[in-house]
């Protein structure tokens, strides 16, 4: 019996041994790796954020992780008080801690290294140091709203370190260690490991030195002023290139947000420029038309009741820009019309995202024309009714400083990998062309006027011509549902030099406090001391090298101009806009009969074609049209499509023409052309008299009258 007890137990037993070998070897080799394997994260090196000379905007640097397994050590306590005398800790919490929590604790993450150095000198068991990163900024915080921050696992969650994210933070690697039977970790020599890749470094367009001027000027406006806020961008006219973009004061982590990209207001009279631009592209006036003003009171739509500060009878349109007359760029507006105050609205990014590599940024409003009350059209020509961001208003003032093209913008110029290869490089791009260089040639003249002798005269500079335009609007107060009494977002855009610009800016101060709140009295001030703080710099934006002079934005992408020959005009404008072009029609009727530039010529994205919807009466040989003031080129247009034999003198813009405007035209008709270069307004002889456009503002006197000295004086 003792021997058949003795053989059934070992028979039980190597049952049972069979069956945890055999049957769960799977199941406990399982748990045995789970327990003696650990795989350890190996992060990686985050890429640096550098401006556009290569200077570091943000970097890593090397901390430390110190994690503890408390039932290692031999005496856990002794350790817990040190610990927490060393890294300034609750000793009573600590020790708890260790108690909890005997495998495993994380002590403290960001440990500096010379702390880190202490603690490996003591050479204790159960102490654990991993290397990790911090995330460091050169220009914090003048820059931390564009930039943006990194968590604690150096994670992008704000502004460009979020924009970037994927091509900074590299991809992490991973080593495996074993635990053996009392919990302590080896590294062997054949463990599996993947070498983490270090993230990309990313070359952006800001400029640091702008960046910290602009913040310092800013700031200190928004102090002195008592101001609830300040918002800035500086961009590169000809290449579309944000050099900096500031916000004051700043708020904490987390509800930072860069309010030059994402905020939106009404723009007031610094929109003027839109109604002006599209008023001279379609040779609507001219800069010296004379416009009554009512002595600054002036009813122009039903229930809409315009103030002009200046209170005179009338101004030239020159002036009205250069006075900022509410009253005549209201009638301005009404004279472009609704439609084609949108298009070129539209057409200068208002109302749509620019695509700026950023997250959060707005669109701004913009209502199309079939929401527009009676009221609408003069009241969006001065600036109401419509709301934009800096960066739309620094855009489309870019595309009036360069000639007309609108372009897209940018904060990359590079991204280069771990070894120095570069991984993508950012390019300039135009987007579309909005107006001509003769429109923009004048315009440019009637903002520097405003600087000289208008309403920005706080910007001016004796030996640096600065173009730009003020603005102020009243706030709406939710509160009382109308616009609050004494609340102004006051604001200048303007770029330098007038002419060749290589910087353009807007500012915007939000409610400042006091008896000072025109834009021209407090936001063109800093406009003006950031341009002369830039002036100082060896290697700044206003460097006149020849390269600097020349320099132009790149043409917009050539399209083919397509058929429009017996379209009617709505089906002829909506086929222009799916190619990227507008319209302007010539006469009246029901279908195109003729159009230029012609069907297939490649032309610029965003140029305007001609269509004859009846037979044009200069085609047919009867009168001269007016050539003067336009580009050489749109004049040998015009006179090719009257089969004009012209002959020139000079070049550049036409500033007299023989046979006169309305001569008739015998077959085989000459015309001769007097063209200067440079020249942005034209001198006209009518019935014996010279009307005399101004070149720099156009400020000019009505019909019959002589321009005082005051007036035609020159700074």
């Amino acid at each position: 019996m003792a021997a058949a007890g003795l053989f059934l137990g070992l028979l039980v037993l190597w049952l049972r041994i069979g069956w945890l070998q055999i049957v769960l070897h799977g199941e406990y080799a399982e748990r045995a790796e789970r327990n003696q394997e650990q795989r350890v994260l190996l992060p990686p090196v985050r890429g640096d954020l550098l401006d556009r000379h290569g200077r570091r905007l943000a970097s890593d640097v090397l901390t430390y992780t110190l994690a503890a397994a408390p039932r290692e050590m031999s005496a856990p306590r002794g350790t817990a008080r040190e610990l927490a005398a060393l890294l300034h800790l609750e000793p009573r919490k600590l020790a708890h801690d260790f108690e909890t929590r005997p495998r495993y604790l994380m002590i403290a993450r960001g440990v500096k290294p010379e702390v880190a150095e202490r603690v490996a000198d003591w050479n204790r068991r159960g102490l654990y140091l991993a290397t990790e990163t911090r995330r460091e900024y050169l220009l914090d915080p003048a820059a931390q709203e564009i930039i943006g921050r990194t968590d604690v696992d150096d994670r992008g969650v704000e502004g460009l370190e979020l924009a970037l994210d994927d091509e900074l933070r590299g991809r992490p690697g991973w080593a495996t260690r074993f635990l053996d039977g009392r919990g302590r970790s080896h590294s062997l020599p054949r463990g599996l490991n993947r070498a983490p890749t270090d993230g990309d470094d990313v070359s952006l367009t800001l400029d640091a030195d702008l960046q910290g001027i602009l913040e310092t000027h800013l700031a200190r406006a928004v102090d002195t002023l008592q101001a609830q806020r300040g918002f800035a961008v500086f961009l590169d006219p000809t290449t579309g290139e944000i050099l900096a973009a500031a916000s004051v004061p700043h708020v904490p982590a987390g509800r930072e947000r860069n309010w030059p990209f994402t905020d939106q207001y009404e723009p007031g009279s610094t929109f003027k420029a839109v109604a002006a631009g599209a008023a001279l592209e379609e040779n609507l006036v001219k800069p010296s038309q004379y416009f009554d003003a009512n002595n600054g009171v002036c009813q122009l739509a039903p229930g809409a009741i315009f103030h002009d500060t200046h209170k005179r009878p009338g101004f030239t349109f020159a002036d009205a820009v250069r006075l900022s007359s509410n009253i005549v760029m209201g009638k301005i507006g009404m004279i472009v019309g609704p439609e084609r105050l949108y298009r070129y609205a539209t057409s200068l990014g208002f109302g749509s995202l620019t695509g700026v590599e950023f997250p959060g940024e707005t669109a701004g409003r913009l209502h199309s024309p079939a929401h527009w009350s009676a009221r609408s059209c003069p009241t969006i020509a001065i600036g109401h009714e419509v709301t934009v961001t800096p960066l739309q208003l620094a855009l489309a003032y870019g595309a009036i400083a360069n000639g007309g093209v609108l372009m897209q913008p940018m904060l990359v110029r590079e991204v280069r990998g771990p070894r120095g290869e570069i991984v993508r490089r950012g390019t300039p791009r135009a987007s579309h062309r909005v107006f001509n260089e003769a429109t923009t040639a004048r315009l440019r003249g009637m903002l520097e006027a405003v600087v000289d002798s208008g309403t920005a005269r706080s910007t001016y500079l004796a030996d640096f011509p600065i173009a730009g335009k003020t603005g102020t609007a009243q706030k709406y107060d939710a509160a009382t549902g109308t616009y609050g009494r004494g609340m102004y977002l006051s604001s200048f855009v303007g770029f330098a030099p007038a002419e060749h610009a290589s910087l353009v800016g807007v500012v915007v101060i939000d409610e400042p406090h006091g008896k000072h709140y025109y834009g021209g009295e407090v936001a063109a001030p800093v406009f003006r001391e950031v341009v002369q703080d830039l002036r100082r710099l060896p290697h700044g934006p206003f460097e006149t090298t020849a390269g600097a002079w020349a320099a132009r934005p790149p043409a917009p992408a050539p399209v083919e101009v397509p058929d429009l020959r017996l379209l009617p005009p709505r089906d002829a404008e909506r086929k222009l806009a799916e190619f990227g072009l507008r319209a302007h029609f010539e006469g009246a009727g029901e279908r195109a009969l003729s159009q230029s530039p012609s069907a297939g010529e490649a032309v610029e994205r965003g140029a305007s074609v001609t269509i004859w919807l009846s037979a044009p009466e200069d085609s047919l040989g009867r009168r001269m049209p007016d050539l003067t003031g336009l580009a050489v080129r749109a004049a040998l247009q015009r006179l090719t499509l009257l089969e004009v034999v012209p002959r020139l003198e000079g070049h550049g813009v036409v500033v007299r023409q023989f046979p006169p405007p309305g001569a008739a035209l015998q077959p085989g008709a000459k015309c001769e052309l007097w063209c200067e270069e440079g020249v942005v307004s034209s001198a006209r002889e009518e019935s014996g008299a010279i009307v005399a456009a101004e070149a720099r503002g156009g400020r000019g006197a009505p019909p019959g009258t002589r321009p005082s000295a005051e007036t035609d004086r020159r700074p």
